[in-house]
Parts: structure tokens; sequence; C-alpha cells
């Protein structure tokens, strides 16, 4: 039986492998239709003219320089771009799988690059693309941080397993060294490279895309406090200011030292997320001084346009009331549109929460219009514009493979889960009878605890980033959900199904 589990997991990673080859091949054909042209987004036209420092698009002073650098050949912002992610995908995948299978690492990093919502941001002028190409490749680096401090344990737990039931408890030290002081000496030495490494993807990510460098602040305090521990007590000190410093440099970059710029931004997103797109017909319960002070003209073109209160709104309040009341006046319009549209702005969050957290599938139903409304269908125009049949294609391929590609890997793990067999036997005979069997339970049970919690140690940083930046959009507004903003986060399900599907992460078990 356990020859037949390990042929059906054999077989399901198969299928995977397939169904990632398909999307690569649907993905390479369309970067071929539209490698010479350029998706017609606002936000690239304003790049591209070097306008992009007057408007609120994220992008850092670093891109906008490289947009209007190569603004005649858009296809070198291309090359760059898809240079950039395929090396991130390619080294992030090389932390859980063993670097002699050059050909699986390569077929994985091809298939991060050709999801559809990252092909499309990866032939756009967009700084979306080199903003996750550096997250992944924070992501890789805290991965391998915490395979360094791991390396021991694991070696340790891969010498017990198999002897524990067929030869008692015995232990093995598998960590010792002959020279300990060394050996610790040369860990604090790759830790401190990697917190380096770390802090200068950091500092691009302010350049490129500012907004990003909140979410990586998770993982570089993960490593500063991995640095303070194997340090001596100035190290440990030094971690924490610098800490500090990150703190206080994402806060002038992304928020300025305004107090009063941050409350006008709070208060046009709380308006944002509670009055669209109902503002409208909430218009007509105003106090009279502000129903005629905004009119019905400008009611509509908020409701019409989920960025209305930003580009629309704000300008007309400050003309009539001047810049200091307009704030206030936020503040209290969005309480009135919390108080009669709740019920609806609470739908509209757990949907933005949901198309976030697995914008594949969400994706599907909004070009269907069984969702609701938000970016993607313009997006989903320019992605078509060239090649409006194979994108058609390609991105109801993605929408499926995203549940096929779960169901997979939950399937070859499910196959993995019981070592002696798909009856889920006492384990081997030892002898023992009752005695073995409990004895495997209980061990069992110990060492899924230990890896649970390993796990959690690993991923939470991660985790917080990922959760952090969908909160952030989500708060953002109202009916502005945008898939190109969390790329981050889908490719961190393809990541997550490739590494269960492999069975224990760093095991490259993935023999067919």
């Amino acid at each position: 039986m356990r020859q037949v589990g390990r042929h059906a997991g054999g077989v399901l990673r198969a299928a995977l492998i397939w169904g990632m080859g398909i999307q690569v091949l649907l993905g390479l054909a369309w970067l071929i239709k539209n490698m010479g042209g350029m998706q017609n987004f606002q936000e690239s036209s304003l790049l591209l003219s070097g306008k992009g420092a007057a408007y609120d698009f994220y992008s850092g002073i670093l891109y906008r320089a490289m947009a209007a650098l190569l603004a005649s050949y858009p296809w070198v912002l291309y090359g760059i771009q898809l240079a950039a992610a395929l090396a991130s995908a390619y080294w992030l995948l090389s932390c859980f799988f063993y670097r002699e299978k050059k050909a699986l690492l390569v077929l994985g990093a091809l298939g991060l690059i050709t999801i559809p919502q990252a092909m499309q941001c990866h032939l756009a002028v967009l700084p979306w693309s080199l903003g996750t190409s550096l997250l992944l490749g924070e992501t890789a680096l805290w991965r391998r941080a915490r395979n360094l401090r791991e390396s021991c344990g694991a070696a340790q737990d891969g010498r017990m397993r198999g002897h524990n039931f067929a030869h008692g408890m015995k232990e093995e030290s598998a960590c010792k060294s002959a020279d300990e002081e060394k050996q610790q000496a040369a860990s604090r030495r790759v830790v401190g490279k990697t917190a380096a490494l770390m802090l200068l993807g950091w500092g691009l990510l302010l350049l490129i895309l500012p907004v990003y460098a909140w979410f990586v602040l998770p993982m570089l305090w993960g490593i500063l406090r991995q640095a303070g521990k194997t340090g001596r007590k100035a190290g440990r000190r030094f971690c924490v200011l610098t800490a500090g410093a990150l703190l206080l440099c994402c806060v002038t970059v992304n928020c300025g030292w305004n107090p009063a710029h941050w409350n006008r931004r709070l208060a046009a997103d709380a308006l944002s997320r509670t009055g669209w797109p109902q503002f409208q017909y909430i218009y007509e319960g105003f106090p009279p001084e502000l129903h005629d002070g905004i009119g019905l003209v400008t009611a509509r073109e908020v409701s019409a346009y989920a960025d209305g209160v930003d580009r629309v709104l704000i300008p007309v309040l400050e003309e009539k009331y001047g810049a200091g009341e307009t704030t206030a006046l936020l503040w209290d319009l969005a309480g009135i549109c919390l108080r009669d549209n709740l019920r609806a702005d609470v739908k509209n969050i757990i949907w933005d929460l949901a198309a976030y957290h697995a914008t594949p599938p969400i994706l599907s139903m909004q070009l269907k219009g069984r969702a609701y409304d938000s970016y993607s269908g313009i997006n989903y125009e320019h992605m078509r514009s060239r090649a409006p049949l194979l994108t058609r294609y390609y991105v109801a391929y993605g929408g499926r493979w995203w549940w096929m590609m779960l169901a997979l890997a939950a399937g070859a793990r499910l196959f993995r889960a019981r070592p002696w067999g798909l009856s889920g036997g006492k384990g081997p005979d030892c002898g023992g009878g009752k005695v073995c069997a409990v004895e495997g339970r209980s061990r069992g049970a110990g060492a899924w605890r230990l890896g649970a919690w390993k796990l959690l140690q690993c991923w939470l940083p991660i985790l917080a980033g990922a959760e952090w930046m969908i909160l952030c959009f989500t708060l953002g507004g109202s009916g502005i959900m945008d898939y190109k903003k969390t790329l981050w986060v889908t490719i961190l399900w393809y990541v997550a199904a490739l590494c269960v599907s492999a069975g224990e992460e760093g095991s490259g078990k993935w023999q067919l």
C-alpha cells in the first residue's frame, strides 16, 4: 500500500507540473504578442511624461527616472522587469528545493512569472513588477536566514527519523563541531550578511515602490532580532536602533511629518471607503449647507468614479470652505455615509478582502459580472488590447488552474501524510505490537507540534506582511480593488502549492 501511495502522489505531482507547463506556454505566447506594445494605463502615461511625481501612484523616484529614461524603448524596461522577476522567483524556489534540480527550479520560476496577473505587470510601465520582485527577494533572504538557524535541528531530526521505532530512542548529536566558537562566528557573519542584503533590498523598495517598504518590516524585524540574539550587547542595541530608524524612514517617505496631511489622507480614505458608490443617494440626506455646497453634479461624479473623493469632491470643498475646514467636513461626511450605508460597506470590505486574498478565482467571477465593481475590468481591457482571444483563454485558464493547483498539491501531500500506507497502519513490526504503535503515535504528535511551531516561526513575518498589505489596500477605498497591487500575495499561493506537493520543506522530493 505504501508503494501505491507513492505512485499516486507521483501522478498528482506530474499533473501539477503539466498544468503549470500549460500556463507557461500560454504566458510565453502572450508575452510574444505584447512585447512590442504598451498597455494604456493612465499611470503609465504620467510616468512616461515625467508627471508621475505630482500624482499619488505610489511610484518611487528611481522607477520614475527609469520610465522617463526608457520612454522611447519600453521593451527594454519590460526586459529588466522580466529578468528581475525570473531571478527572484528562481532564488525563492531554490530555498525550498535542491539547487541540483535545475529543470524543476526553472519550470517553477517560469510558472511564477507567467501567472496572468503577474505577466500583465511585467509588460507594463508600472512599478508593481519590480516592487514584487524585490518583495520575493526579501522573502527568499528571510527563508535562507531561517534555514541557517534550523539546519542543525533539521539534520538531527533527519538522522533520527526511521530509527526511533526499530531501534528505540537513539539520540544522535548531529550538530557537534570541533570548534563551536568558529561555527558560531561563521553563523553570525552569515546572518549579518543576510540582514545587510535585506536592508539593501528595503532601500531599493523605497526608491521604486515606497508603500511596499512597509510590508517588509516584519521580516526585517525578524532578521534583526535573530542577528541580535547571535551577537553581543552592543550588537543587540544596534539592531534595536536600526529597527527604529527603518520605521521612521518609512513614515518620512510615505507619509511625511505633517499630522494635518495624515489626517486629511485618513479622512479621504474613510469617506471613499464608506461613501462609494451610494454617495449621490446619501447626498439627499446631507445637512442643507453641505447639500447646497456640494451640488448634485459633484455628488453624481463622486459616485461614478471610485477615486471621485480625491479627484472631484476635495477640490470642490477646498474651493468653497478652504483647506483647513475640508478635512473636518470629510470626517463628517464619512460618518453620515457609514450610518446610512453600513450594510453595503461591510459587504464591500468582505469582497475586497476575499479578492485580495484569492485574486485568480475572484477575478474570474468579476469578469463574468458575478462579484462587484472594481478596477479589474479596466485592467482586463488593457490586457486584451493586443491579443483579445489569447487573453481570454489565458485569464480563464489562470482562474481555473488556481483551484486545480491547490487540489493537486493537497492530494499529493495527503498521500505523503501517512508514512505506513493508505490504510493508516500501526507501523513497522518491532516485536512490541501495541507498544510500538502507541509510541509511534505519541512521537508523531510531538513531531507534528514541533513542525507546526517551526512553520509558524518561519512564515509568521511573511504572513504578517501579506496581511498588512491586504488590509492597507482594502482600507484605502471602496471599489478600487486592484490586483496589480497585491501580486506578492498571489504568487505566494503558487509557492505554497509547490512546497506542499513536494512534501517537507527543503526536501526536494520531486522524483516522478
